[in-house]
Formats: C-alpha cells, sequence, structure tokens
C-alpha cells in the first residue's frame, strides 16, 4: 500500500480511501497525499465543495481499500487549479505520535482527534498540551468556541483519525480570538439549546 500512496504521491493525483470497519462501506475521503510511512498517511483534503479543507492523517492498518486515482481526479484537479488551490506540505513528521501531536497543536493552534473505537460519534478538538509514549492530555474547545477549564487525558493509541488546519478549526479559533476575556468558561453554569444547566 505504500508504495501505491508514494505513486499517487509523485504523480500528484486525488486517492479516495475507505475505511470499512470504522466508516462502513458507503463511506471514504478525498484528498492528496502529502506524505505517509508505514504506519500513517497525511492527507490534504478535498471537501464537497472542491476546495482544499484541511489536513487528514489515518492509520494505515484501518484503510480497507483505496482508489488512485480518484474517480473525479481529472475534475478536482482541474478545479482546484482554476481557483488558484494548491497543495501545501505543512511539514509535520509522521515518525512520532506524541511529537506530531504537540506539533500540529504549537503550529496550527487545535487538533481534531477521533477515537473510533472508544466513542463512535464523537471527537474531541483542542490542543495537546502535553504527550509521551502512552497519553496525551487534551486542553479542549467546545462548539461555543470556549475553552474549557479543565485538561483531559487520554490513551494516545485510542486515537484513530487527526484531522487540523481546516475550516472548521479555523472558525473556532477566529470565534475564540474575539472573545477576549471570555475565551475560557466562566462558571460551573453553562448554557445548552436555550436553556441554562447547572453542571452537578
Amino acid at each position: 500500500m505504500l508504495v501505491e500512496l508514494e505513486k499517487a504521491r509523485n504523480r500528484n493525483n486525488v486517492v479516495r480511501i475507505f475505511r470499512e470497519e470504522l466508516d462502513g462501506p458507503e463511506s471514504w475521503t478525498d484528498g492528496f497525499v502529502v506524505d505517509a510511512n508505514e504506519e500513517m498517511v497525511l492527507l490534504q483534503l478535498i471537501d464537497d465543495s472542491v476546495h482544499l479543507n484541511g489536513y487528514q492523517i489515518l492509520f494505515l492498518e484501518d484503510i480497507s481499500d483505496f482508489v488512485h486515482p480518484a474517480p473525479f481526479n481529472d475534475f478536482q484537479k482541474r478545479v482546484l487549479a482554476l481557483r488558484e488551490e494548491q497543495v501545501v506540505d505543512p511539514e509535520v513528521d509522521l515518525e512520532d505520535l506524541a511529537v506530531l501531536l504537540i506539533d500540529i497543536s504549537e503550529e496550527y493552534g487545535l487538533v481534531t482527534l477521533h477515537r473510533e473505537e472508544v466513542e463512535v460519534d464523537s471527537c474531541e478538538i483542542g490542543r495537546v498540551v502535553r504527550a509521551d509514549a502512552v497519553t496525551y492530555e487534551l486542553e479542549e474547545i467546545g462548539s461555543d468556541a470556549r475553552w474549557f477549564d479543565d485538561t483531559f487525558e487520554y490513551d494516545l493509541y485510542d486515537i484513530t483519525r487527526i484531522e487540523f488546519g481546516g475550516a472548521y478549526e479555523e472558525a473556532l479559533m477566529l470565534a475564540n480570538d474575539d472573545m477576549g476575556d471570555d475565551a475560557y468558561e466562566l462558571a460551573d453554569d453553562y448554557e445548552e439549546d436555550g436553556l441554562l444547566v447547572e453542571e452537578e
């Protein structure tokens, strides 16, 4: 698989990657291969509007199949060229997962981490403040763009997908930066669906 991924990178073609066990047979990822090693592949993603939209790191052991070139490779490349959008290497090192998470957090401000074998329908977004060979500590940001008061520790190798540098992460950081003194949770109470809920 690594040889084919390298071939796609050298030819600057779009690949379509499937992870059937984690995502099901009807879901896939389209993107350009930016880097790959024996364990991981780094993609620059193409969204449904045919824009480059951030980066994704997948683990080769989770990939059930991939298509090279992707079905709409020529169309996608033509549109991106007309829009003058080019693949950019974020220059992150795939060799050490713990170091990788710290580097992404420092360079991009936020990283989205999926642990799909533990939490199927959710993910955590934040900045990794500490990581070692076993665990990582995450300062999380909520969907209201406020940092949580506490940090949370997770098992490093529960991670199944890493995303960063996308439009959603950018939107959270943009809103958070604009909040000033309100950038963190300020009390034990928070609003949910328009109602004030008191934490127990």
